[in-house]
């Protein structure tokens, strides 16, 4: 499968993305750690749920780029404004404070986008966009994303999600990028691993960025690490608002030369 210049690799024995938009703010590191729980549960994805309120409050994502040998499948960290060249492979890892769902689309050369996660693509089918607290996933799991000319940005947009009509909405907008008429045919149950087409219009991102992204989000960009548990080059995005959320959005650029 093709992202713009990215291609996908199966690791014979997977990272690194970069950037986001939205001034830095101190504090996020903090409040993703204060908002992290060890054993969280998001509600089942479907329309309706009679489960617990999906909202918390400084709900937020940590990533980090990293660089990877398709051949052996080693991975290392990469620094967040890390200048990749062609031919390198990469991945990105993500762990959140609380459980959800991850959604990851690639933006091509077309101005279509492409869903990463969850995907259609069958050598990724297999992998789930459910995210637990404290936990990393990688993104993608057992490939890795090439490096490939022209030079150029590669640009991701994430989304986090608690809220299992979020969940719904975000896959209704992903299979039809026009708004539906007010006729339209009550919505059914959404399945738990959500599976968009594979392409995706600007239109539709642009409505998603609008619906799931918040103004209080606050970043942060760790180049050396705090605590022996947190990588190198990791990247906070939080919502620093006191206000319960059920999502969060952030954009991932990766630049290559």
């Amino acid at each position: 499968m093709r992202i713009t210049a990215v291609s996908f690799i199966l690791l014979g024995a997977a990272a690194g993305a970069m950037a986001q938009q939205r001034a830095e703010v101190e504090g996020a590191r903090e409040l993703f750690y204060q908002a992290l729980v060890e054993k969280d549960s998001p509600p089942p994805v479907r329309r309706a749920s009679t489960a617990a309120n999906p909202e918390a409050v400084h709900l937020g994502l940590r990533y980090n780029l990293v660089l990877v040998d398709a051949n052996s499948g080693r991975a290392q960290p990469a620094a967040s404004d890390r200048m990749f060249r062609a031919g390198e492979c990469f991945a990105i890892d993500f762990e959140s404070n609380r459980a959800g769902f991850l959604y990851v689309l690639a933006k091509q050369s077309s101005g279509s986008w492409q869903m990463l996660v969850p995907s259609a693509d069958p050598d990724m089918a297999t992998e789930s966009n459910a995210i637990a607290p404290g936990k990393k996933t990688r993104v993608p799991l057992r490939h890795c994303f090439e490096i490939e000319n022209p030079p150029g940005v590669e640009t991701l947009f994430v989304v986090l999600s608690r809220e299992p009509r979020d969940s719904f909405e975000l896959y209704e907008n992903l299979k039809a990028p026009a708004a539906a008429p007010p006729s339209a045919a009550p919505p059914r149950p959404a399945p738990a691993a959500q599976v968009a087409d594979a392409s995706v219009t600007d239109s539709a991102v642009a409505r998603m960025r609008e619906q799931f992204g918040t103004r209080d989000i606050a970043i942060k960009r760790i180049n050396q690490p705090l605590a022996d548990t947190e990588p190198a080059g990791s990247v906070y995005v939080v919502n620093s608002s006191r206000n319960p959320s059920s999502n969060i959005a952030a954009q991932i650029e990766v630049h290559h030369r």
